[in-house]
This record gives C-alpha cells, structure tokens and sequence, in this order.
C-alpha cells in the first residue's frame, strides 16, 4: 500500500494547499487542457465519421493530434498537482479510480488507432475506434467532475 500521506507532505503540496488561488488556477488548468484535448479529438473523430470529407484527415490528424497531445500535457502536468495536494484523499476516492482506468483505456485506443494507421485506413474499424475515443473521453470527463461528489 502506498503512504500518500508523504506525498502530501511535500513542501509544494503544503504550498497548493494554503495558497488562495493556487487550486483554483490549477482547477481552470486542468479544465482547459482537456477542453483542448477532448476539443480536438472531437474535431478529428467527426472528420473520421465522414463530417466536411473534403478536409484532408492526416494534415487534420497532425494537427489535432499535436493539440490533443498539449493538452493532456497540461492536464497531466496541473492534474498531478491537484492530486498531491490532497493526495491520500483523492487516491482512495472511485470515481478518481475510475477516471483513470478509463484514462488508460483511451490512451490504448488512441495507439492502436494511429498504429494501425487508422487516418489513412479510414474504415469501419477506425470509426469504431473513433466512438469509443469520444465516449472513453468524455467518461474521464465526468468521473473527473465526480470526484468532488463521491
């Protein structure tokens, strides 16, 4: 078992969690990279399901999926300083447990998708994949949201 309380202890954890506007900011952070990475691969995936076909999908793809990747920088970046500074809480809590089952999942999708060269396929698998991005995504958006009521 992991002592999270250690973590909690950390000299930027005690700053996050005395500072007025620290968990705030962190909080609008946070909620501004995912609107850019679940935006952009919203963008992609209804190019994927046929929307405005006359877009190219792989120059879209490139673009997309650097802006999705920046923003789960962000997110993994403000979400990890979120989490230290009530760490022990927050590890313990399902929907937080959840969010990242379902993170994980979506990251597997995401590299199945682009290994199995999806944007140029563009088949039936790649919008079933397409799907359960958007789904698997906007579950790690409401598990995320669910954390502060669990």
């Amino acid at each position: 078992m992991i002592d999270w309380t250690t973590l909690e202890a950390w000299p930027l954890a005690e700053a996050i969690r005395r500072s007025l506007w620290a968990y705030p900011v962190l909080e609008i952070v946070h909620i501004a990279a995912f609107a850019t990475l679940v935006g952009s691969l919203l963008v992609l995936e209804l190019r994927v399901f046929g929307v405005q076909p006359t877009l190219s999908l792989t120059a879209l793809g490139r673009l997309a999926v650097r802006a999705a990747l920046t923003g789960f920088g962000f997110a993994v970046l403000s979400g990890s300083l979120l989490f230290v500074s009530a760490a022990a809480e927050i590890a313990a809590n399902p929907a937080f447990q959840v969010k990242l089952v379902l993170i994980l999942m979506a990251g597997t999708n995401a590299l199945v998708f682009h290994a199995r060269d999806s944007l140029r396929r563009h088949d039936v698998v790649a919008r079933y994949q397409a799907g359960l991005s958007l789904t698997l995504w906007f579950g790690v958006i409401a598990a995320g949201r669910l954390i502060a009521y669990v």
